[in-house]
């Protein structure tokens, strides 16, 4: 009888133990199936929006983000992509705080760093750029993007030398980085070295023909060469790309000053000032075309609201004085020309209006002297008024 309650007690203590056991099985599925649950469920979340963010829907994109971050708010990579969404908004703070909180957590990570250089550039921290462009490198020191977003935040600094030595590593690592083409090509035109400028242009179109940057460069290539109709075509191809920038619609404003089709200059600049009405050459331009068109007092009214952006815009105190005398005010033409004289002592075009004005006054030998003064600075038609009426 000792013997079968002896077998009887062992095998509930064997029962108690695999109730025990089986218990801490389920425990574990569990767990370990909720576990599996958030990460499908994160995965799924975040495929939707890589898909979303691929097909430009932003705001979907960061509708999912926004859920999930506020049910879920350790999931890193979520801020990583979040950022991404904001920057692609122009929400340049909001994506530079998710990108810090991922960085938080992945210092080493290269990408992430070398995001957070475009947004600063897209915030116009150009030097803080810079720095963070330099650490993406350390950090992946073959990725030739990276040495292409460094030379343009090298060149919006104006730090050219070595702007040129990251476009040129870049171009070297990858010769089909469009940018880094565009942007080479860009620098050489502001540093009037527009020889070398147009080949990295044109390359720039061969690899990418679609390119905003290597179109909008190039038009402008053209312009300073003297091409205004190569660099509409080129223009229009930019603004088809981007049709809301308000510096390509300035652009192609001058292009069709230069072409002296007013009308379709006055047009563009009205886009350009409609859509972000802040630089002082938008209403310089403008002016341009009312004085061609003889829009006077609309003119005047252009030049001096430049002046009130930019009191040392010396080409819009030249513009009043043009105004003045075209409206036979000529004691204010004189010194509104005179002005910009002493703004700017090497401008020929208004020493030489200075030089008629003051010879139309009976002050021959004065304006002369100007209009001797401008040809000295290679202006051919003071040359020729210094010709035709000084030198009789």
């Amino acid at each position: 009888m000792k013997l079968v309650n002896s077998i009887l007690s062992k095998r509930i203590l064997d029962m108690k133990e695999n109730t025990k056991h089986s218990a801490l099985i389920l425990c574990i599925i569990i767990t370990l199936g909720a576990g599996i649950h958030r990460v499908l469920a994160q995965t799924s979340i975040l495929d939707q929006a890589k898909q979303a963010i691929e097909d430009m829907q932003y705001s979907e994109a960061l509708k999912l983000l926004d859920s999930s971050l506020a049910i879920h708010p350790t999931w890193e990579e979520h801020y990583f992509y979040r950022s991404v969404v904001l920057q692609k908004l122009r929400r340049y703070e909001e994506s530079l705080g998710d990108i810090n909180t991922f960085l938080t957590i992945h210092p080493k990570n290269a990408e992430a760093v070398h995001n957070k250089a475009t947004i600063l550039s897209d915030l116009r921290q150009f030097q803080e750029s810079l720095i963070f462009h330099q650490k993406a490198i350390e950090l992946k020191p073959n990725e030739a993007q990276y040495y292409a977003t460094a030379g343009i935040a090298a060149f919006d600094l104006k730090q050219f030398d070595l702007a040129e030595i990251y476009l040129k590593e870049s171009i070297g690592i990858n010769p089909n980085v469009a940018i880094s083409h565009s942007y080479l090509g860009l620098m050489y035109i502001l540093q009037q070295r527009l020889a070398e400028a147009r080949h990295p242009l044109d390359l720039a179109l061969a690899i990418d023909p679609d390119n905003y940057h290597a179109n909008f460069h190039r038009g402008l290539y053209y312009r300073l060469s003297g091409f205004p109709d190569s660099a509409l075509f080129d223009y229009q191809r930019a603004l088809a790309i981007k049709p809301n920038d308000y510096k390509l619609h300035l652009n192609i404003c001058i292009a069709y000053l230069d072409m002296k089709m007013y009308e379709a200059a006055l047009a563009s600049c009205n886009q350009s000032i409609a859509l972000n009405g802040t630089l002082a050459e938008q209403y310089v331009n403008r002016g341009v075309a009312y004085l061609n068109l003889e829009r006077y007092t609309e003119a005047l009214v252009d030049f001096d609201y430049a002046l009130s952006i930019r009191p040392d815009n010396v080409r819009a105190q030249l513009c009043r004085a043009k105004v003045f005398y075209k409206t036979n005010q000529k004691n204010k033409a004189i010194e509104a020309a005179g002005k910009a004289i002493n703004m700017r002592p090497d401008f020929a075009d208004a020493h030489h209006l200075y030089g008629i004005l003051l010879i139309t006054k009976g002050r021959k030998n004065d304006g002369c002297r100007h209009v001797e003064i401008a040809c000295e600075l290679h202006d051919s038609y003071a040359c020729q008024t210094l010709g035709n009426i000084c030198k009789k």
